[in-house]
């Protein structure tokens, strides 16, 4: 019990990541493009806000994996090929969909976005994602007031309850103040998360004809 205690305390920890108001969304501005598509197929003219930056074109890959029993079976993994290496892009295709990577600020995470491309020519505008992680102190504070904090927590309320059902009510009391101490530290330390956590502000896009 203690060590899937301490296990959820530091997943708490690890991944408090604080969300701000998305980016606004893009003007739909487009930029300049020669030409116009093949007969039959669609053009996407993929365009990044933040500046000239390398847009991936995501497709799925199928990996054959041979059985025992004779039998295969496929895996499914993503493939990222460099549509760009500098925004604006041009993607002549089939009308249907299409999965776009974008950066992300600040992090190598790259962000997927699934654009319908029609006959014609269209314009997919984005705003990228920004992840910042600049904390400090505070945030180490944190880790150890929630961890420490919920191991006291739940060492208090086996002492409380011990105590309660040995009609001991001096070793009901230590629990007590063990619980309540503990509950403290944690509220204190999730504070001080929240507080210098590391902050993720969404993009946004705009898609308009041409």
């Amino acid at each position: 019990m203690m060590k899937t205690a301490l296990a959820s305390a530091l997943l708490l920890t690890s991944g408090c990541v604080k969300i701000l108001p998305q980016a606004a969304t893009p003007e739909p501005i487009a930029p300049t493009v020669a030409g116009a598509p093949p007969p039959g197929q669609g053009r996407l003219v993929v365009d990044v806000v933040d500046g000239p930056t390398e847009v991936q074109h995501v497709t799925l890959r199928a990996t054959p994996r041979d059985h025992d029993d004779g039998r295969q079976t496929y895996g499914l993994s993503e493939s990222l090929e460099t549509l760009c290496p500098a925004s604006p892009c041009v993607l002549d295709t089939a009308p249907g969909n299409v999965a776009i990577g974008f950066p992300t600020l600040g992090s190598d995470k790259v962000e997927v976005e699934l654009v319908h491309v029609g006959l014609g020519t269209s314009v997919y505008r984005r705003s990228l994602s920004e992840y910042h992680d600049d904390t400090g102190a505070v945030r180490i504070l944190g880790m150890i007031g929630t961890v420490v904090g919920v191991v006291a927590a739940i060492t208090g309320g086996v002492i409380l309850s011990s105590g309660l059902n040995d009609g001991n009510d001096d070793v009901a009391i230590a629990g007590g103040i063990v619980l309540g101490t503990g509950a403290l530290l944690m509220i204190l330390g999730i504070l001080g998360l929240n507080l210098d956590a590391p902050t993720l502000r969404p993009g946004s896009a705009v898609h308009f004809p041409l």
